[in-house]
């Protein structure tokens, strides 16, 4: 009989990874089962003092940081002064410093996150892989760290009538890391590239109750659930297990079943957004709320920034029942510094994200100003785009506040 085993060659050997993988994860489920029954987010409007942690993050990241603090100083200058709420800046995350010591994020850096309430996050650059197989991305890892088990993105247009958020799972996908992803060999020739893909179904059940409670805030009586689950099995396990939770605790909201290509059909026209049936009933309803598995959320997240001018003008807001850190839903735009255009680089997603931030830690009034301000920064048309338009981030930001 064959040990399949030890059929793969090489130091990755993906039954060993499996199993290192599985127990890792079988202590963090086990850890956040605990919380079932007891779904209550916490109102961090109530809680003084309030630790905001800031990460000026890599490439684009300072640039765009210049834009997101000033804003966070200039709305928060009182609640600062009173000692209500500090903002201390996360030291050492860095490419540079996270590669030097080949770590996902320094000691330094986490002895300042285990203080915060709430980051707002400039992007991290991942490493390349194949130079650095072990600093997987920070992005991923401070989400899972801080147990953010929901993303959150919206995606509103007021002359397109538009307006929705997107619910993503950051646990469950397999990233490109040793205890997940990895290359094995047969003959001497790399001839497989695997991953595993844990779907754990608390991690669903948690992003099904956030979702269900911002549907009822809206006004919804259905949300969407999309994802691919007649490819991917815990895709399929996850949209059950979606559904069965709605069914016992908010019976009164219904649902409809998409896949990733029936949204990205359904988004190139913004009329469908506005006129779907839900399962149960048939009645009929405007997308408010849609849930989706890590991967599927990314690319929907991406597809529909095309309706606030593409993923740079998108705000991420991954959260808990307790904490949140805010980050901008673009990347560190290499390119952008490798072509000396850095200074080009919009600052909307960020200051988006700190409007998400403001609202989180209760202050909504004040995401209203600033995304007022940023609608005011997109109709003069001084929205910066690269350098196509000469507009800086300086200038944008200076647009901004002068609007706030």
């Amino acid at each position: 009989m064959t040990d399949y085993a030890n059929i793969f060659e090489g130091e990755y050997n993906p039954f060993n990874a499996l199993a290192t993988l599985l127990g890792q994860e079988k202590d963090r489920v086990e850890k956040a089962i605990k919380s079932r029954g007891s779904f209550n987010p916490v109102d961090l409007s109530q809680k003084r003092p309030l630790t905001i942690g800031f990460a000026p993050g890599d490439g684009i990241g300072p640039i765009i940081a210049k834009a997101a603090r000033t804003i966070l100083e200039k709305l928060l200058e009182n609640e600062v002064k009173k000692g209500e709420i500090s903002i201390i800046e996360i030291p050492d995350l860095t490419i540079e410093k996270r590669i030097e010591l080949d770590v996902v994020a320094p000691q330094t850096s986490i002895d300042v996150i285990d203080k915060c309430d709430v980051i707002l996050k400039m992007p991290l650059e991942t490493p390349d892989s194949s130079r650095y197989p072990n600093v997987p991305s920070a992005n991923v890892w401070m989400r899972q760290y801080m147990d953010l088990f929901a993303c959150q993105r919206t995606i509103k247009n007021d002359e397109q009538d538009i307006d929705f958020t997107i619910f993503r799972c950051n646990m469950g996908t397999p990233y490109q890391d040793a205890m997940s992803a990895g290359v094995s060999y047969i003959n001497g020739n790399e001839e497989y590239a695997l991953c595993f893909w844990p779907q754990a179904r608390i991690d669903i059940e948690r992003i099904t109750h956030l979702a269900c409670l911002h549907a009822q805030k809206c006004g919804s009586p259905a949300v969407v659930l999309n994802f691919k689950d007649n490819v991917i099995k815990p895709d399929a396990a996850s949209l059950n297990w979606a559904k069965a939770y709605i069914d016992k605790h908010f019976p009164d909201i219904d649902y409809l079943s998409v896949k990733p290509d029936d949204f990205s059909y359904t988004v190139t026209q913004p009329q469908k957004l506005k006129s779907m049936k839900g399962e149960k009933t048939g009645v009929e309803f405007r997308l408010t709320t849609m849930i989706c598995n890590n991967i599927v959320g990314d690319m929907a997240g991406d597809e529909a920034g095309m309706y606030v001018g593409g993923i740079g003008g998108v705000g991420s807001a991954n959260i808990s029942f307790s904490q949140g850190m805010f980050e901008a839903g673009g990347g560190t735009g290499t390119r952008m510094m490798n072509e000396n255009r850095g200074h080009f680089a919009s600052p909307v997603a960020v200051v988006k994200a700190t409007g998400e931030l403001l609202e989180f830690i209760g202050y909504p009034q004040l995401k209203v100003t600033v995304f007022n301000a940023i609608d005011a920064l997109e109709t003069a048309g001084t929205v910066p785009n690269g350098g196509k338009n000469s507009i800086t981030c300086d200038q944008a930001t200076e647009f901004i506040l002068k609007n706030i």
